[in-house]
């Protein structure tokens, strides 16, 4: 069986709104994973594909082999950008101490309310304390650009479960413990991610991994 037509079903039941977990799971949260892994890649494909352009016209060789690898850091990078343009400069807070994105949206970060606002614009979520939320993203031209920024804060909410995961051995990972029905995709998920790992030979990023995980074949009993 096909794990992402599991996930499809598990999606459709999720389909109306996006469920923020206590814990991280990858078949719980692919609803706005795997699209925002999706966009992260077009969007320094695109990058990539420009640089090599201009060095092409600067030096005039026919190929220029770059380092296209996703790092972590490209990935936090992608997400700030994202909710950051939904969002404007507040002049009245343009003396005060200003705080990161990283800061406002981290979990388990007992400062929040110290150094942080709740965004009514932006669904109640925690941001820097001189951003306002711009209404003109309230738009419906603007829904696919609103839709990613929401991608994005999910991704910095449980960017370091995310990146823990994937950079721990399987034999040490024992974090699924939601529900039965939820362990079991879970498991199976990390099974398969774990040997997409382990043979890897085109020397994916991790992202690439992932996404090669939710569209694998798994063997479901």
């Amino acid at each position: 069986m096909f794990i992402h037509q599991i996930l499809n079903n598990h999606i459709y039941l999720q389909r109306k709104t996006f469920r923020v977990m206590t814990e991280f799971g990858f078949v719980e949260n692919s609803i706005w994973l795997k699209p925002f892994i999706i966009q992260l890649k077009e969007h320094y494909a695109k990058i990539s594909d420009t640089n090599s352009t201009s060095d092409n016209l600067a030096t005039n060789e026919q190929t220029i082999f770059t380092d296209t690898t996703l790092t972590f850091n490209d990935a936090n990078e992608f997400a700030i950008q994202n909710v950051d343009i939904i969002f404007k400069e507040d002049c009245f807070t343009m003396f005060q101490d200003k705080y990161s994105w990283t800061e406002c949206i981290e979990k388990g970060n007992q400062h929040k309310r110290e150094r942080c606002r709740v965004s009514s614009g932006f669904g109640n979520r925690h941001v820097p304390n001189h951003k306002r939320f711009n209404p003109l993203f309230r738009d419906k031209k603007y829904e696919d650009v609103l839709l990613l920024a929401k991608q994005s804060y999910y991704y910095l909410y449980y960017r370091n479960e995310i990146e823990i995961i994937l950079k721990t051995p399987s034999s040490d990972y024992t974090r699924f413990s939601i529900e039965c029905y939820k362990n079991v995709l879970n498991r199976f998920f990390m099974m398969n991610l774990r040997d997409i790992q382990k043979n890897d030979t085109k020397k994916m990023s991790p992202f690439e991994q992932i996404l090669e995980t939710y569209d694998s074949k798994i063997q479901v009993m």
